[in-house]
């Protein structure tokens, strides 16, 4: 039935994609309410300082899309740095780029094998598994140095018990000297950082900080609401109901380099080898343009207990899971309701695609609320 009175929609989380829905419902002149579990909004999206030089204490984050409207939006909001992101890799004792170029890897002594595996490869890679559809794109030897490593790190399992449908948006060989990670057209990093872009996209929303709402709070939450959307994770939502997902989390250490412009060759470092316990290092200098002495490189380890990146294994096990509290959502009573955002959709997207998913949840309500 239409809802015509202008009750509320209640958000749940305040991060990217959350700030989104409130902004597109807000501006379109639908009264929200954001609740947020955390003492302060942005999720992952934070921005630090040390001696005056931003960092990200929670890892690097770069703007980057093909999405016009998006790109349209985040400029509305914060003027955006042209910085277009490189990274590198330690693998075979130096540095090289990621992804592989094959102009570098001609000049390692290792060519002549890695010759030979990539005349054997197959049209199109078409493993299920992350350690054969790599294999298939780019070799044996390749494998080894550049992915394996840094996957049981990062991930904490056999590569081969991941799925690879994330992969080919990750992971590719180059033949073009193109040393950007990310092609899109639309690049950069916000000038004075990415609590801006939030700070733009809830400014005038009423936000409840330090409020975890889970399911025993649904009754509250649906209150006088129009329609409620999730972005915090649903197994947390259900407090665990059905089973607790697959995440993995990574933790930060921050180390201050005094009287330096620069420590790392770009600005994010790949570190795939067993020598190294972190995956990455991290220097934001790269990003945000700053110059001056001094600069904070922030080094990246694995298995944190938090919720960064959902595991897609390859039975599927997690995505069903993960469906099934889907539709234990829409079974409870109340108002519409909407999720949207990488831990409530369970998926590994990037920013632009949240902010894509929380510009089309506040379309949709708005048109079920006309």
């Amino acid at each position: 039935m239409p809802i015509t009175s202008m009750r509320p929609v209640r958000i749940v989380g305040a991060g990217l994609a959350g700030a989104t829905v409130a902004y597109e419902l807000q501006r379109a002149g639908r009264p929200v309410e954001v609740v947020e579990a955390d003492g302060d909004w942005g999720g992952q999206l934070r921005t630090a300082s040390a001696a005056g030089m931003l960092y990200e204490p929670t890892g690097a984050h770069i703007f980057h899309t093909r999405d016009e409207e998006v790109w349209r939006l985040v400029n509305e909001l914060v003027p955006m740095l042209p910085y277009r992101h490189q990274v590198r890799t330690e693998v075979f004792g130096r540095v090289m780029s990621w992804p592989p170029q094959l102009a570098e890897l001609r000049e390692l002594p290792q060519w002549p094998v890695i010759e030979r595996e990539l005349a054997a490869r197959p049209a199109l890679p078409s493993g299920d598994n992350l350690e054969a559809w790599c294999i298939e794109l780019m070799g044996e030897t390749l494998y080894r140095e550049y992915i394996e490593g840094y996957t049981r790190k990062q991930w904490g399992c056999d590569p081969r018990d991941l799925a690879a449908v994330w992969a080919p948006r990750r992971i590719e060989l180059r033949d073009d000297g193109y040393r950007d990670l990310f092609r899109d057209p639309h690049q950069g990093w916000p000038e004075g950082g990415y609590r801006r872009l939030v700070d733009g996209l809830l400014r005038g929303v009423p936000v409840t900080l330090g409020t975890p709402v889970t399911v025993a709070d649904w009754d509250d939450l649906c209150r006088g609401a129009a329609a409620v959307v999730l972005t915090c994770a649903l197994d947390e939502f259900f407090a665990d109901a059905l089973g607790a997902l697959a995440w993995r989390g990574v933790r930060f250490v921050h180390r201050w380099f005094p009287g330096r412009e620069h420590v790392l060759p770009a600005g994010v470092l790949n570190t795939p080898g067993p020598q190294h316990p972190h995956t990455r290092a991290i220097e934001t200098k790269w990003m945000s343009g700053q110059r001056g002495p001094g600069t904070m490189v922030s080094y990246e380890y694995p298995n944190a207990p938090a919720r960064h990146y959902p595991v897609e294994d390859v039975q599927g096990a997690n995505r069903e899971l993960h469906r099934k509290y889907e539709k234990l959502l829409t079974q409870l009573p109340g108002p519409p309701r909407a999720v949207a955002g990488r831990l409530a959709t369970y998926t590994y997207i990037d920013m632009d695609q949240a902010m894509r998913q929380g510009v089309n949840v506040a379309r949709r309500l708005l048109s079920a609320l006309r």
